[in-house]
């Protein structure tokens, strides 16, 4: 009797946990650059997911949030870049048409996993 419970109540737990686990959000696990990083010459910005990423829902927006010299620098927003997922939809790739000048950026992203799961973040870093 004690064995049956037990099984009905493991059940119970696995049916109420996996499910949860199944719906999990997307995560940025690496980028390039780095969280917090500085960089010289930037023309990519990388974000590589830890699951696979619904095509088409993915996107960012690239702002300078400050400039050398300029204490009181307003956010601008950076146009000029396309963006391209990976083959195996993990790594979304911002191709900017010229390299970003020396400031400090923020990289507000968002996207959708295979299971319908949103997230959105942001990657914030320098460049020299």
């Amino acid at each position: 009797m004690k064995t049956r419970s037990a099984s009905l109540a493991l059940a119970m737990l696995l049916a109420t946990v996996l499910p949860a686990l199944a719906q999990a959000q997307p995560l940025v696990i690496a980028s390039t650059p780095a969280a917090g990083a500085s960089a010289k010459r930037l023309s990519q910005i990388k974000l590589d997911f830890d699951a696979p990423l619904s095509p088409g829902t993915a996107g960012a927006e690239i702002v300078m949030t400050g400039m050398p010299g300029m204490a009181d620098h307003p956010p601008m927003v950076i146009k000029a870049f396309t963006t391209q997922m990976s083959g195996d939809g993990k790594t979304l790739t911002l191709a900017l048409r010229k390299a970003l000048p020396a400031g400090s950026y923020t990289v507000k992203w968002r996207a959708t996993g295979l299971d319908k799961s949103r997230a959105a973040g942001t990657l914030d870093f320098a460049v020299e």
